[in-house]
């Protein structure tokens, strides 16, 4: 088996630093892998595409990252493909991969909550477990996954919920798709959707904000996302999808001057829908030209927004892909 496994940065190829944990730039062979994290009979090899701190991964980089996977992709040299990223932004990039790689070449995601020098050090089990389940014959066709403490998940519905500990990479509701266990990989369950662009090169427009409402908050900030000259907006909102009053005269406002709407919850589980009629509720927001846009992570869905603006793709396309959620 030939994995490539692709660095971008992050804690798991960071050592300490006087004012704390840094990536090391000077090290010639970043993400190699420690010793036992490499299954028998499998060969590597490494690629340095960026050395950052996940909180500096953008859009433009993400992008860049795709495209570059799409590459070793089509090269046809690896069975299978691993990226290392910091936890912070990792379910980010591995989303936005999942949606516009297509490819037939497993991909998956893996992290370290822990450093190289810190007591339990997770990174190489970590990558092990990567390694495995991209080269498992029966993961083909999953999709891009996230493997971290010897459980896999799908990039749709995958988050980090705990900011230091092992486990917390999680997928709410949903749970893993399948499991690690030393040597084999168990796979209990299917990606209950995936959401993906046409074929073509992946770009992004990236005039897309993001708005989580809260009790009298949202109105004045999609306000501005809308006089900042943004296309698209995701709309965190409460529960099955409502706003306070203000914030619904807002969304008609902004669908009146041509801007995709979008709706989410910011619930880490559950659909929104246009149960309730009231002034701000799911289905009045939907009568005002929002979009209810299931149960998508905002911060994901804006990425896809971005995508598929990128693409080309007009406000029915986006409905059209949307209404599968």
């Amino acid at each position: 088996m030939r994995v490539a496994i692709v660095s971008t940065g992050g804690t798991i190829d960071m050592v300490p630093g006087p004012s704390g944990f840094r990536i090391d730039e000077s090290d010639p062979a970043p993400g190699r892998p420690p010793e036992g994290a490499v299954p028998s009979g499998y060969e590597t090899e490494q690629f340095r595409l960026f050395a950052l701190p996940s909180p500096h991964m953008t859009p433009s980089r993400m992008a860049e990252l795709c495209r570059f996977l799409g590459g070793l992709a089509a090269s046809g040299r690896f069975d299978g493909i691993v990226v290392t990223h910091g936890t912070d932004t990792l379910e980010e990039s591995a989303f936005l991969a999942d949606v516009s790689l297509g490819c037939s070449c497993p991909v998956v995601f893996t992290a370290a909550m822990r450093s190289s020098s810190e007591l339990g050090v997770d990174g190489p089990r970590n990558l092990r477990g990567a390694i495995l389940t991209a080269t498992c014959p029966e993961f083909r066709n999953f999709g891009v996954a996230v493997v971290l403490n010897d459980e896999i998940h799908a990039a749709g519905r995958v988050t980090k919920t705990y900011t230091s500990n092992v486990s917390s990479f999680a997928s709410p509701g949903y749970g893993p798709l399948g499991f690690v266990d030393e040597d084999r990989v168990f796979l209990v369950n299917r990606p209950c959707w995936r959401l993906e662009l046409p074929p073509g090169e992946l770009s992004l427009d990236e005039r897309v904000g993001l708005v989580r409402t809260a009790a009298g908050l949202g109105a004045r900030e999609l306000r501005f996302c809308r006089e900042s000259g943004d296309r698209a907006v995701v709309l965190e909102a409460f529960g099955r999808g409502n706003v306070p009053p203000d914030v619904a005269d807002e969304v008609g406002e902004s669908v009146r001057h041509g801007m995709l709407v979008a709706v989410v919850s910011r619930c880490y589980v559950g659909r929104v829908l246009g149960v309730y009629g009231y002034p701000g509720g799911g289905s009045d927001l939907a009568s005002r030209g929002a979009m209810l846009a299931g149960d998508m992570h905002g911060h994901k869905l804006r990425l896809f927004l971005m995508a598929a603006l990128g693409a080309g793709l007009d406000r029915e396309a986006v409905s059209a892909l949307l209404e599968r959620l």
